[in-house]
């Protein structure tokens, strides 16, 4: 495992660290790389890939908003004999205790998003020469994701 890690990583430095853990789906551990702490989430069931997947894009998208901490996702590899790795972003927890009223703001902005960017497009078409700062980010008017994602390892089918 360690040695198709370093491969996938480009890294020469892969040292766990912490204790590693496992939850009713999923075993996951810390490692320290030459670019900086990723966290490692493996399962080595047939359906992990698919599972993986959804979550990297649902990282991806929130993380897209800026309106809320999120590890980074990096990248899901296939284990040979079966399964798949998750690689992302380590983000050392603590207590939320201190920050629960921030993080129910953040959540507030993050179900408004959508609705705020349909608003900021309609305005969009009624002004004339709009500057060519690059593509803005698109609201949808359809319920669904464009990937499939897993209650564990059910598909939620929504695409």
């Amino acid at each position: 495992m360690e040695q198709l890690l370093r491969a996938e990583l480009r890294t020469k430095t892969l040292r766990a660290f912490g204790s590693s853990g496992a939850g009713c789906i999923s075993e996951g551990r810390a490692y320290d790389t030459d670019t900086g702490p990723v966290f490692v989430k493996v399962n080595r069931r047939t359906q992990a890939r698919q599972m993986f997947e959804g979550e990297m894009a649902s990282l991806e998208a929130l993380h897209s908003t800026g309106l809320v901490r999120v590890p980074k996702p990096m990248k899901v590899i296939d284990l040979p004999g079966g399964g798949a790795a998750f690689v992302m972003e380590y983000l050392k927890m603590k207590s939320l205790s201190s920050q629960a009223s921030k993080l129910g703001d953040q959540m507030a902005d993050l179900h408004l998003y959508n609705q705020k960017l349909r608003e900021k497009a309609k305005a969009r078409e009624n002004t004339v020469g709009c500057g060519a700062e690059g593509p803005e980010p698109q609201g949808v008017t359809k319920f669904g994701f464009n990937t499939v994602t897993c209650c564990g390892f059910i598909p939620q089918v929504s695409v």
